[in-house]
Parts: C-alpha cells; sequence; structure tokens
C-alpha cells in the first residue's frame, strides 16, 4: 500500500538498504501485548518484545525466542540486540521466515517444546521421501528418548547427523527444516538433551 499511494522511493525510506521498507511481526508467547505488529525493518529483536509487546509476563526473565515458526531457530538473550533485517538476522543463524515470533519464559521447559516440534514434523510429514518420512520418525525418537531421561551417549550427534540429512536431501520445504529449530536448540542449549526428564503424563502417555 505505501508504494502504491507513495511510491517507491518513500517505501524505501524505511528500513535499510538491503531490506527496505516495513514488515509485519506476529509475536506470540510470553509477552504482555501479543499481536502483529508493523516496524521498519532495521529494528531489533528485544525492541519489539520490550516496547511493542510490553516485555515478559509476570517479569519472569526472557530465556528464547522461536523466529519463523516451527521451521525457523531459536535465539538466546544474547541475540535480543540482533537487528530484524535479511542480512543481519541471516548473520545471526536465524531465519525471518513469515515474521513470526513466539517468546518463551526461563519457566518454559525448552525440552517439551523440543518434543513438540519433533511430533508436529513427524505427524506432518506426507512421506513420499524417505528423508523426511523416516527422518521426522527417528528424530522423534531420540528426542522423546532424551526428554524421559534415557539419553544415549551418540544421542546429539545422531541428532545433528540426522538433521542434516533431512535438510540436504528431503525433497521440499517441510524435510528441509523440520530440524531446522531443535538444532538451535542442541547448538545454544546442550545441556537441554541431557537433563529435565519430562513426566509420562507430559509425553502423553
Amino acid at each position: 500500500p505505501i508504494i502504491i499511494s507513495l511510491g517507491a522511493e518513500y517505501y524505501r525510506s524505511f528500513g535499510t538498504q538491503n531490506s527496505p521498507g516495513p514488515k509485519l511481526f506476529c509475536l506470540s508467547g510470553d509477552v504482555n501485548k501479543p499481536g502483529l505488529y508493523e516496524v521498519p525493518f532495521g529494528v531489533t529483536l528485544r525492541f519489539v518484545i520490550e516496547n511493542l509487546a510490553g516485555g515478559l509476563r509476570d517479569n519472569v526473565p526472557f530465556q528464547a525466542a522461536l523466529i519463523g515458526g516451527a521451521a525457523g531457530a531459536f535465539a538466546s538473550e544474547d541475540q535480543l540486540d540482533t537487528k530484524l533485517t535479511f542480512e543481519d538476522l541471516r548473520i545471526a543463524g536465524l531465519p525471518l521466515g513469515s515474521g513470526v515470533i513466539t517468546v518463551f519464559n526461563r519457566d518454559r521447559d525448552l525440552s517439551s517444546i523440543a518434543l513438540k516440534l519433533a511430533s508436529f514434523f513427524a505427524e506432518e510429514s506426507c512421506g513420499k521421501c524417505f528423508p523426511c518420512q523416516i527422518g521426522t520418525q527417528r528424530q522423534l525418537e531420540i528426542i522423546k528418548r532424551i526428554s524421559m531421561g534415557l539419553p544415549d551417549s551418540q544421542d546429539r550427534k545422531r541428532l545433528l547427523d540426522l538433521i542434516a540429512t533431512m535438510t540436504d536431501t528431503s525433497l521440499c520445504g517441510l524435510g528441509q527444516t523440520a530440524g531446522s529449530a531443535i538444532k538451535s536448540l542442541i547448538q545454544k542449549w546442550p545441556q537441554l538433551f541431557s537433563i529435565h526428564p519430562l513426566s509420562s503424563v507430559e509425553l502423553g502417555e
């Protein structure tokens, strides 16, 4: 609408040279004011969470933000000042995606979030290609075992190898991104994959 009504140059006056214009971000999770926010490219993740979404609910400190939805990646606390642009997020190893940001405070068990992500992709795989069909099932099995407090010493390596295979050889975007969020958890919170067992109730058993 800005381009049509006011012209391309005015549109480009927002944002950065390589990420011009405004962008819609949909915030949910442990924030005071979840919602859809339109901001110029270049504002920081911290600005969107603290200034627009009103900060964390009940003043529980920030733990992580999942950027780009289930097929995205987790940002840690030291990435809160990352600028929301194509170029800065790429450098940080984070996807822009559709602009979905889910915020988790320190009361959230990220192990249970990993299990939910793995369950989602195992269910959503259409089964056309083996890397995704089998890979998402093995990913779920490994994460379920880890979440129960029964990790194998090679499980972390198996997960990373499995995710690399799905990313490189799956036929469509679902399989190619089925492990991206979990990979970011492994890299930034490796301790989660050997502690914090879930109860049988949480596992739906």
